[in-house]
């Protein structure tokens, strides 16, 4: 079964750089890809930086499609990789994931039960609940009186493989401007929600340790003065405030 990549990057060439080296030893070898999509939004670096993670790209994918937007958004980026796909599997990751051990479709092919329609690659954020899926808390209250309180499947934009036909409903679906990932399950996007609550996400943990990829975004973002924060339907990177006795300093 052939699999297309699809790749949410930013002008990060130095977290891109990390992330190729990493899958491209461990992961995409052992998959039959089709071809790589990529989508590099003018987010943090210069247009030079994004040339040359245009070029790293190609260095590894000299074939690959490339979409390079005027303006960053990350659920257009989303919607514009995966709508170019045409592969019944599709590997997804962002340029800011390093692979921990190899991956490859022997272990991810048994876990796509006709109601599954992504397999997530486990890593530390994750929260199993004690189950083999994905999902979200959703409480429903009457004033400050809980009166629902249950678990809704949810899905995942950091790396793993999805049906491809479900993806690409999925692309359809989502909306631009907000957290792509948030909606599949937070309420901001029901006809998105009416695709996938029906469908599972499973995890797929590692061999050796419970994580199978590691985020490197955070402490790249850390480094920046940036933190992320979720308002209104979409995640905003904005500038950390200086604790109290920093800012008196300056």
């Amino acid at each position: 079964m052939d699999y297309d990549v699809t790749l949410i990057a930013g002008h990060r060439e130095g977290l891109l750089a990390r992330t190729l080296e990493s899958f491209c030893r461990d992961v995409f070898p052992n998959f039959p890809i089709r071809r790589l999509i990529a989508n590099l939004d003018p987010f943090m670096g210069d247009s030079a930086e994004g040339d040359r993670c245009e070029a790293l790209i190609r260095r590894h994918f000299p074939d690959a499609l490339i979409f390079r937007p005027e303006t960053p958004d990350f659920a257009s980026a989303v919607i514009r990789a995966w709508s170019a796909t045409s592969a019944p599997r599709v590997l997804h990751l962002e340029d800011d994931w390093l692979a921990l051990e190899p991956i490859g479709p022997e272990r991810i092919d048994p876990l796509f039960e006709p109601d599954v329609g992504a397999v997530t690659f486990m890593c530390q954020s994750k929260h199993t609940r004690g189950l083999y899926h994905q999902t979200s808390r959703r409480v429903v209250k009457k004033g400050r009186r809980i009166v629902e309180d249950f678990l809704v499947n949810a899905f995942s934009t950091s790396p793993g493989v999805f049906d491809g036909d479900f993806l690409r409903e999925a692309a359809r679906r989502m909306k631009p401007g907000l957290d792509p990932e948030k909606q599949f399950f937070r309420q901001i996007n029901p006809e998105l929600e009416a695709h996938a609550l029906p469908r599972r996400c499973m995890f797929l943990r590692g061999v050796t340790r419970r994580e199978l990829i590691l985020d490197i975004g955070r402490e790249a973002r850390a480094a920046q003065g940036l933190v992320k924060v979720y308002e209104n339907g979409a995640s905003i990177w904005r500038r950390a405030e200086a604790p109290p006795s920093e800012a008196a300093d300056e």
